[in-house]
């Protein structure tokens, strides 16, 4: 990560409110709120390929991929 960069972590919606535009609408405006604050890159990662819709949605594109290594 470089400075000015930023982490979107879990945007969650309870289940009886999903597929209401909710996480759409939280990612976006936490997205808007962090480039008005100064932010010069925003990212997150997906949970899956429902979650990536969603991200999609409001702008996110692919950018490469992170690797976790665990050593024993």
């Amino acid at each position: 990560m470089h400075r000015g960069s930023t982490l979107i972590m879990d945007a969650r919606v309870r289940e009886p409110y999903r597929r209401r535009g909710l996480a759409g609408a939280i990612t976006a405006e936490t997205t808007r709120r962090l480039f008005a604050a100064g932010a010069e890159v925003a990212w997150l990662e997906a949970g899956g390929a429902e979650s990536w819709r969603v991200y999609q949605r409001v702008g996110y594109r692919p950018a490469g991929e992170r690797l976790y290594l665990v050593m024993n």
